[in-house]
């Protein structure tokens, strides 16, 4: 066995390869603060491919990077919890994906380590336990599920075939919670997702177990075990770690404040985008100004009246002050003679003062005089030695005394003087004051009150010469304001609707809130800055502690639910011991992964499944090795290494019990799955009952056949490709069932209608709830729906997977078998098959297609989508066969596409005309309409052209009959002129246009025509699907420059494909040599293969 895993990774490519960050899909907020959806439909990556996930921007897996706090993947959309505070813009999942190897390597490696492989041993060698012998008695289960039931509790490993619908998980959910009631240690693993949440979410609502006994490791597929805080490890950890998960939480509480500033800043810039604020002031200005021209004109108009009696006012107060003025001149004289007596005054008042000074100084000159004398007296009385030893100071005071007696004298002598001049001085002045007086003519009294008129009269004048002036220049300031204002520029209507439109919004006080909320943002930016690294810091932390926590949580736990991937990576998960090990869905895993789990049974396995439905997915070099332990050990499912490859294989076995019972669809799918896979051992349970297939069909066949193009399928490899009906018809029964409430399921056998389906599903979608499951069949493996929509992708042509499918020798028409077998038994009320009636009707013996066959007409309802689409164009008018369901599939398809019914080639010029007009980018052709028509449409290539479109067209090359005459070659002369690329292909058949990337036109469906003079165009919309049709038929890699013939040195070449889908270029120009007996040279024939870019998502 380790030889064939070595072989395994081998073909893996070896130990080579290094984990690597791949893009998972855009994150999309879900609602719920913190939650976001990832749509993994048509991705070849999930989460769990065993790598660390990323939250972070879409060019770099570092950038702004975090990691999630939980992951649940509830079918194909991926539910991811992150911090609160995380900016939702522009997110994306990234998987740190482990190379191809990782899980092989680990596989051997731990296979290699086993030291005793206890019950391993016994299923590698094929020893299978019997039967129980004592089967309890379970309320409303059968024989068989009892036996899958005392399984569980018996020594040894037992088989349990259970095929779709049978009970498996019922017996599972039972058996694990008796088990824990028992004290028994339980591993539950599967190799998918929802097989472990299906019998782990029964065993949770027994509600026997408490907190810890039950542990799911890895990402749950069931909200409500993801939700379940009892079971989720997730959950578990953070109980575990509490006081790092509050840290993490009030860092994160902190950090959600900012960021709803940040969301409140940017739902303000939303509401006033588009919102120019000097725009608005400077046309609110203009409005202002308009409004205040009659209020200007009725104040200048006052002014003016102001100004007017001012003037008037004025005058009088001028003439007022010019009178007094002359009152005041006249009293002149007196006013002189006046000045005259008041100066005489002032001159005797001065030699007064002259007079009085002379008697001061007298006054201190005798005092000094007194002094002098007794200072003197005093040198005269001393003793007589006294005096002659003082005899100088004698003399000097002798000598001031007479110094002061002479000064006494003169200021005497003056003062006598003074007083006679003061006296005949006062008498000539009285004298000539009383002669002065008796001149004046007005009295003092009178002067004065002329003096107070000319002053009252000025200050009058002053104020009324100021109001005078205001008033004038309040007039030119209105008359320049009101000329101003006429000479403004109007706003017009438009304009003013702008501002009031913007004042009922509110515009210009959100415009100062979002203001203030930018600066508080840019202000908080710093502090979010060091907050994130906090939490970033606390983050590392707790994953670090995590680790260990959920060691201890798995050792602890009574029932460990995990995937066989998975278990081989964890080394708390492989440790054990557990009592039983329980596998599901065991048909899809390799025997050497289901060794490793049997191993750590130390009393029971039971292993589940289904070796009717899908195995395990192995590479091409793996499934085709014909060695001999590569086919035992990988090749071969578990039931196989036991020895049971058909129904009676498992009926007659001793290790493997039977459920054949099954609960989930009706007799009808019962019955196919009967005829195609289980040798009519499937029976029906108490609620399975008959349905009218008239009124209420368990199967519908929409039959592609008259479609024309639309049904017809593109090769995209030998016996694989994709068609454009698939992916339109199965968006209308999607959308049908599920406006009535019901979960749709579309499956494909490949990957390239998959993802054709899946894009115009997209451009449908406004949610995740909205959403449609797309996928193939591996899939849906363990899944089921109300409704499964199966696009068998067969037209009426060349046969393809679903067409040559049987039990034979094959394993390619084996799988092919087990494909349609897992389709048909995912639907729980009805299964749509999509394809050609005629191709059914012809199918070989032993196909699944010729089991349909039989029952077409009776117990399978048939609806053609011609009908469908005649009714669109016709209302429904010619459409009696439709009944009411038809109808409804019709009215659906009309919402989302447009049919044209054309009549004549002028309609089709209009038709057409219409849509090249509206052209902004691109435009791509592929232009299998006859030339005459195509000339029609010249003028309008040229118009977009000088518009700035880029137009690509894709056409025959003239092998073809029509195109290689003169007139046909002289218009390709012309087309290449017009349009910036014409490329030949060999055999195109295809009418398609594509507009924008968005526009998709399929024309010239002849056979859907109303009329058999006309033809219907249908026109869908949708980027999705227009982007998909493209990358499908490789409009890019197609359209690359032309090289010319490495042969010959010529430019004729055309487009060619080999068998295997594979596109090269051919050189047509004509050799110089005629060969003997022929009417032309060959062609040259040198070839050059196109190198392919990668496909998304492949």
């Amino acid at each position: 066995m380790r030889t064939a895993v070595e072989f395994w990774l081998a073909a893996e490519g070896g130990g080579a390869g290094k984990p690597r960050w791949v893009r998972l899909g855009k994150a999309r907020p879900s609602g719920e603060r913190g939650w976001f959806s990832v749509d993994l439909r048509g991705s070849r990556s999930d989460a769990e491919q065993l790598g660390a996930l990323r939250f972070a921007g879409g060019d770099d897996p570092d950038k702004g990077a975090c990691t999630p706090l939980e992951v649940v993947q509830e079918g194909q959309i991926l539910r991811v919890r992150v911090p609160e505070f995380v900016d939702p813009a522009e997110r994306f999942l990234w998987l740190h994906r482990q190379p191809p190897t990782y899980l092989l390597t680990r596989l051997r490696d731990e296979i290699a380590a086993m030291s005793d492989p206890g019950l391993a041993h016994d299923l590698a060698m094929g020893h299978l336990a019997g039967p129980p012998s004592v089967l309890p008695d379970i309320a409303g289960f059968t024989a068989e599920q009892r036996e899958a039931y005392a399984s569980c509790f018996a020594p040894g490993v037992r088989l349990v075939w259970g095929p779709p619908g049978t009970g498996k998980t019922r017996v599972l959910t039972e058996a694990i919670s008796d088990l824990v009631a028992s004290r028994k240690r339980v591993l539950l693993v599967s190799s998918t997702n929802i097989a472990v949440d299906n019998a782990l979410a029964g065993v949770v609502r027994h509600r026997s177990h408490r907190t810890g006994d039950l542990v799911r490791v890895g990402p749950p597929h069931l909200r409500e075990v993801a939700a379940n805080p009892d079971i989720a490890l997730a959950h578990l950890t953070s109980k575990r770690l509490l006081d790092v998960e509050e840290r993490r939480l009030n860092l994160q509480r902190r950090l959600l404040a900012l960021r709803l500033n940040v969301e409140r800043l940017a739902a303000a810039e939303e509401k006033i985008q588009g919102f120019d604020l000097g725009k608005y002031e400077r046309i609110l200005a203009m409005i202002i100004v308009s409004a205040e021209i009659p209020s200007i004109a009725n104040r200048l108009a006052t002014a003016r009246r102001c100004t007017a009696d001012l003037s008037q006012s004025l005058s009088r107060s001028q003439a007022s002050l010019a009178a007094a003025e002359r009152d005041w001149a006249g009293s002149a004289q007196d006013r002189s003679i006046f000045a005259r007596i008041e100066s005489l005054q002032n001159e005797v008042l001065e030699t007064e003062s002259s007079v009085d000074r002379i008697g001061v100084q007298l006054l201190i000159a005798r005092e000094k005089l007194d002094q002098a004398e007794m200072a003197f007296t005093a040198t005269q009385l001393q003793p007589l030695l006294k005096r002659l030893t003082s005899l100088r100071a004698s003399r000097t005071a002798k000598s001031t005394l007479d110094d002061e007696r002479q000064r006494v004298s003169d200021l005497e002598a003056r003062q006598r003087q003074a007083k006679e001049l003061l006296a005949r001085f006062r008498a000539s002045s009285d004298l000539e004051i009383r002669r002065l007086a008796e001149s004046v003519a007005l009295s003092r009294e009178e002067i004065s009150a002329r003096a107070q008129a000319v002053k009252a009269s000025r200050a009058t004048f002053e104020e009324r010469q100021a109001a005078h002036q205001q008033a004038a220049a309040e007039e030119k300031t209105l008359q320049s304001a009101l000329l101003a204002a006429e000479a403004n520029p109007r706003a017009s209507n438009e304009e003013v609707s702008l501002v009031d439109n913007a004042d009922q919004l509110g515009l210009p006080d959100r415009y100062a809130e979002m203001l203030v909320l930018r600066h508080q943002v840019a202000i908080e930016a710093r502090q979010r800055e060091q907050l994130e690294k906090q939490h970033a810091d606390v983050q590392e932390e707790f994953d670090k502690l995590r680790k260990d926590a959920e060691g201890e949580i798995i050792r602890e736990a009574r029932v460990v639910a995990t995937t066989l991937a998975r278990l081989r990576t964890n080394k708390a998960l492989l440790e054990g011991p557990y009592d039983v090990v329980l596998v599901d869905e065991v048909g899809a895993a390799t025997i050497p992964e289901v060794l490793l789990a049997v191993s750590r049974a130390k009393q029971s396995a039971v292993l589940l499944g289904d070796f009717m439905q899908l195995g395990a997915v192995l590479p091409t070099k793996v499934a085709k090795e014909d060695r001999p332990d590569v086919k035992r050990w990988l090749r071969t499912d578990v039931f196989g290494l036991c020895g049971i490859t058909t129904a009676n294989d498992a009926y007659i076995h001793h290790g493997c019990t039977m459920l054949d019972t099954q609960h989930r669809f009706g007799p009808e799918v019962m019955s196919l799955a009967n005829e195609i896979a289980y040798d009519g051992l499937l029976k029906p349970g108490q609620g399975i009952h008959p349905r009218d297939p008239r009124e209420d069909p368990e199967i519908v066949l929409i039959n592609t056949d008259g479609l024309d193009d639309l049904s017809l399928v593109h090769a995209t490899g030998a016996m694989k490709g994709w068609w454009p009906a698939g992916a339109l018809l199965s968006r209308v029964i999607a959308e049908y069932h599920q406006a009535r409430g019901e979960d749709v399921g579309v499956v494909t056998p490949y990957a390239d209608q998959t993802d054709a389906t899946l894009e115009a599903m997209r451009d449908l979608e406004k949610s995740d709830a909205l959403s449609t499951e797309v996928g193939t069949a591996h899939r849906f493996q363990g899944r089921e729906f109300s409704v499964v929509i199966f696009d068998l992708v067969e037209d009426s042509y060349d046969d393809r997977w679903m067409a040559i499918a049987h039990n034979g020798t094959t394993p390619y028409a084996r799988d092919g078998l087990r494909l349609f077998n897992v389709a048909l038994t995912r639907t729980k009320t009805r299964l749509y098959l999509i394809g050609s009636r005629a191709k059914i009707a012809r199918a070989k013996p032993g196909t699944p297609l010729s089991r349909v066959a039989v029952r077409l007409g009776t117990r399978i309802r048939t609806v053609r989508a011609e009908t469908l689409i005649s009714a669109t164009v016709a209302n429904h008018q010619a459409s009696p066969e439709l009944g009411p369901f038809g109808r409804d599939l019709a009215d659906i398809l009309a919402q989302h596409v447009r049919v044209a019914d054309i009549e004549g080639e002028r309609q089709f010029y209009t038709e057409l005309s219409a849509h090249l007009d509206s052209a902004q980018k691109t435009i791509w052709i592929w232009a299998a309409w006859t030339t005459n028509r195509m000339k029609t449409v010249l003028p309008l290539l040229s118009d977009a052209v000088a518009r700035g479109v880029k137009i690509t067209v894709f056409v025959r090359d003239p092998s073809d009959g029509i195109q290689g005459r003169p007139d046909s070659q002289a218009f390709m002369t012309a087309l290449r002129a017009t349009v910036q690329k014409v490329i030949e292909v060999h055999k195109l058949h295809q009418k398609i246009i594509v507009i924008d990337e968005h526009t998709v036109l399929f024309g010239s469906l002849n056979a859907l025509s109303q009329h058999q003079s006309r033809e219907v165009m249908l026109v869908m919309e949708g980027s999705h699907f227009a982007r998909k049709l493209l990358e499908h038929e490789r409009a890019e890699d197609l359209s690359q420059p032309m090289p010319s013939c490495g042969q010959c040195g010529g430019s004729s070449l055309d487009l060619r494909r080999k068998s295997n889908g594979d596109w090269y270029w051919r050189c047509y120009t004509p050799t110089k040599v005629i060969p003997p007996g022929k009417s032309k040279a060959p062609a040259c024939g040198w070839k050059q293969t196109i190198p392919m870019g990668r496909r998304t998502g492949t």
